[in-house]
């Protein structure tokens, strides 16, 4: 049985779910916890696909069921949370028969954005579900979801591949090995950013601007700094959460960069336009670093893009 055939990483997580699926022993709720982009969705829609017995988008089948973020359709924007409206709903659709006679699929790709509300109402289905209903929720960290709802689920952790196994798995997706080496490399231990990168042109533009604006804006004294932080996330932009993210990631990648060059270990840089002529110390640099963790680790709490941009600025 070969489920996980061509990713990339995680072993041991596909050696644990493979032996699962043999033995017949699968849970009733998982939740996948790890950074974004490392993999979790990819292994988890594998599963999905062999347990619904398809080849096919997950989404075609009447037996599969997703609960996410919606999206105003007023404002354009990511609503803040999942709603008990929504639990409720998927809750009537599960009291029914499976239509295809097996497995009934409930992916939950943000399960940290569960309302409390939300999470109360989940929890009698995830611990007593109809038939053969599993539950797969994602998550970046445990401690983002209610214990309660951890406690119900069998916890698969997911850490970050090595640059390796990304250029090993780039290369036999077709990619020319300067360039798997440049996409893993940028990626940082993410397999699903290294794919973005070397697929999505656009997504490739936008990174390298945003990367030359983290280098302008770690470079700059305190005032232009403060004046850059609306160039970096406009107020014109819809998902403010996600454009920080995307921020946060561009602004460590320089640090890194600069890390490295500080301690005499330039060859391990990453970002092939990376200058010699960086200015901040090595102290400034750790500060930055632990300010953006901060900030990452609190933009699941809707914090203010803006503010956490000053709060890095200050530590530059």
């Amino acid at each position: 049985m070969n489920v996980f055939s061509g990713l990339m990483g995680h072993a041991r997580v596909q050696e644990v779910l493979t032996r699962m699926i043999e033995r017949g022993t699968l849970p009733h709720a998982f939740l996948f916890v790890g950074p974004k982009h490392v993999g979790k969705s990819t292994i988890a829609q594998s599963l999905i696909r062999h347990l619904l017995d398809t080849t096919s988008q997950p989404e075609m089948n009447p037996d599969y069921h997703t609960l996410t973020v919606l999206t105003d359709e007023k404002t354009g924007k990511d609503k803040s949370s999942i709603s008990v409206k929504q639990v409720r709903e998927l809750t009537g659709r599960l009291s029914m028969s499976s239509l295809a006679g097996s497995w009934k699929i409930v992916w939950i790709e943000d399960a940290e954005k569960l309302s409390m509300g939300a999470a109360n109402a989940l929890l009698k289905t995830l611990e007593e579900p109809k038939g053969k209903t599993m539950f797969i929720l994602r998550a970046s960290e445990v401690d983002q979801l209610p214990a309660t709802i951890v406690s119900r689920c069998q916890t698969l952790r997911f850490s970050q591949v090595a640059k390796e196994e990304i250029i090993e798995g780039l290369v036999r997706a077709g990619f020319a090995p300067r360039d798997a080496k440049d996409g893993a490399a940028r990626s940082m231990g993410r397999p699903g950013l290294a794919l973005r990168y070397l697929k999505d042109t656009a997504y490739r533009s936008t990174h390298e601007t945003g990367v030359a604006q983290a280098r302008a804006f770690l470079n700059e004294d305190i005032t232009e700094r403060f004046a850059r932080v609306m160039e970096m996330i406009p107020k014109s932009e819809v998902n403010k959460s996600v454009r920080l993210s995307e921020v946060v990631y561009q602004l460590q990648l320089v640090c890194r960069d600069a890390l490295m060059d500080s301690v005499g270990c330039s060859s391990l840089k990453v970002l092939n336009n990376s200058e010699d002529n960086f200015r901040m110390s090595a102290d400034s640099v750790i500060a930055t670093l632990d300010r953006l963790s901060e900030v990452r680790r609190a933009i699941p709490h809707n914090i203010n893009p803006h503010l956490a941009l000053e709060h890095v600025a200050l530590s530059a």
